[in-house]
């Protein structure tokens, strides 16, 4: 049992790694260089393949009805699409890890000299446990709004660690706590932050005030709670120094928006210091979701001078027929600049198949796998202030929100009316808006997926030549698995229903 213990629990790497990385020396966590040195791997450890980039843009992608996986591929992912049971993001092991080291730098730091650097570290780490335990909460817990269980259970939240601890004592083994008691830790965090960051300094890479205010917005959009929404989104809005990108050249937004570094649209953003730091092309959006780089667009006309490199990646996902017919040719043709037109996805067939590849993340600087990935960007902020605004019954405010996005993506002539008249699909407002993001945000942080959830919907699958059944909201695989060797090594740990 002993050795289960510690070879199964999830937070091995508290075990194992942990001593040796250093971050529990005495020497180390005495002084504020040894905190901030932790802080600085917290960051490295946000941008990792298996967290922030394939993760958080392609998992949630492939268990909603954006992207699939080519009919010749590798056999990564190839169990999202079609939901089956165990498929998901599988953050968990490394979230705790990140968050004992979270734990670590504010347990350690009160008392410390140094009174401006202390302030600065404590404000980033607040907010990047905030960031962590919202992640959790959004994969492994039921939606804030939709909490009753659809099976025999409750709708707990996930374990809520504040103190730091190494190797295993009874800290180890807690329960899971509930959905508002998650939440309410998220925000905590997020306005202790606010307490001590100021400005912008060092965006969009590292979390400052506009950056943790975006997450604020986000977080009550979750909730529901549509008045602070708006009203942290339209703060970011205000005080961002970046704006939406001025497309109407096109070719702009692709390059400005993803190829640039950072990009023009970022508010919080993950770059490398070293090319070291890059992941491999089994962990990489560009690795996993790009293919024959050598030839990409020839023949067709159109210069995309960022893309540096030639040579092969997977290319084993792919963009959903649903997205690219129903969505985004659609808009195409409505003068957006969100399409192939202007290199933001592009058709290359891939043994034998017509298969259409993403191009925001696709090793921009030249450099295999290289890509600063971004996690919030400003278009995001007119997407949840127009949805709040719409639940408000604010439709004129709703409507210019959306409206000024448009107006950036080269279709602010055609009106909103007039879009939802063009679907058969889009009934309303909110349908049209849920089909904007998709647009704006596919192969980014699985955006769709969780706005699918958060609402209390049904995941579909799109056209016949899609793969996966639809998605019913009350399918217990709406919410992750927790780990098998985290339920075998905790006896207070309770699994999701349903699994």
């Amino acid at each position: 049992m002993a050795g289960l213990l510690i070879g199964s629990y999830s937070c091995e790497d508290f075990v194992e790694k942990y001593p040796r990385d250093a971050i529990a020396e005495e020497e180390i966590v005495d002084n504020i260089k040894g905190l901030q040195s932790i802080l600085n791997g917290l960051y490295d450890r946000l941008s990792a393949g298996t967290y922030n980039q394939r993760e958080m843009n392609l998992a949630g992608e492939l268990l909603a009805d954006q992207m699939g996986i080519a009919e010749e591929n590798a056999g990564r992912m190839i169990a999202h699409p079609t939901n089956v049971e165990g498929a998901g993001f599988g953050i968990w092991t490394r979230a705790y890890n990140d968050i004992n080291r979270a734990n670590t730098i504010l347990y350690h730091i009160d008392g410390l000299d140094a009174e401006d650097q202390v302030n600065q570290v404590k404000g980033e780490t607040h907010a990047i446990r905030a960031h962590l335990y919202f992640d959790l909460l959004r994969i492994y817990a039921r939606p804030y709004m939709y909490q009753e269980p659809l099976v025999a259970g409750e709708p707990l939240g996930v374990v809520y660690k504040t103190m730091p601890f190494v190797g295993i004592d009874e800290r180890t083994f807690e329960a899971r706590g509930t959905i508002e008691e998650g939440y309410q830790l998220v925000l905590d965090d997020l306005y202790t932050a606010l307490d001590y960051l100021e400005g912008d300094e060092r965006f969009p890479h590292r979390f400052n005030e506009i950056s943790v205010k975006a997450n604020l917005a986000r977080v009550y959009l979750y909730m529901g709670n549509w008045s602070e929404a708006v009203n942290y989104a339209e703060q970011v809005i205000a005080e961002a120094p970046v704006d939406l990108v001025d497309a109407e050249d096109g070719i702009d937004y692709i390059e400005r928006v993803f190829a640039s570094a950072p990009g023009g649209e970022s508010i919080f953003e993950l770059g490398f210091t070293d090319v070291a730091d890059a992941p491999g092309m089994n962990t990489s959006v560009a690795g996993m979701a790009t293919y024959y780089r050598e030839e990409y667009f020839e023949g067709e006309g159109i210069e995309m001078p960022h893309i540096q490199i030639d040579y092969q990646a997977y290319g084993d996902v792919i963009l959903r027929y649903d997205l690219v017919y129903n969505v985004l040719r659609p808009y195409e043709e409505l003068g957006d600049v969100r399409g192939e037109e202007y290199g933001t996805y592009y058709l290359r067939p891939k043994g034998g198949q017509e298969t259409y590849f993403q191009t925001k993340y696709h090793s921009h600087e030249g450099v295999a796998n290289w890509d600063e990935y971004i996690i919030i960007r400003l278009s995001e902020m007119y997407f949840i202030a127009a949805e709040a605004y719409y639940e408000m019954e604010q439709i004129d405010q709703a409507e210019e929100m959306l409206m000024e996005v448009r107006r950036h993506r080269g279709i602010g002539d055609v009106s909103i009316q007039e879009t939802i008249d063009e679907f058969d699909d889009v009934d309303d407002f909110m349908d049209l808006l849920l089909k904007e993001k998709r647009l704006e945000f596919f192969s980014e942080m699985s955006h769709r997926w969780f706005d699918l959830r958060r609402r209390g919907m049904d995941i579909p699958k799109g056209t016949e030549m899609d793969q996966g059944t639809p998605l019913v909201f009350e399918d217990y695989r709406i919410v992750e698995r927790i780990p098998v060797s985290e339920i075998a090594s905790n006896e207070n740990m309770i699994q999701n229903p349903g699994y």
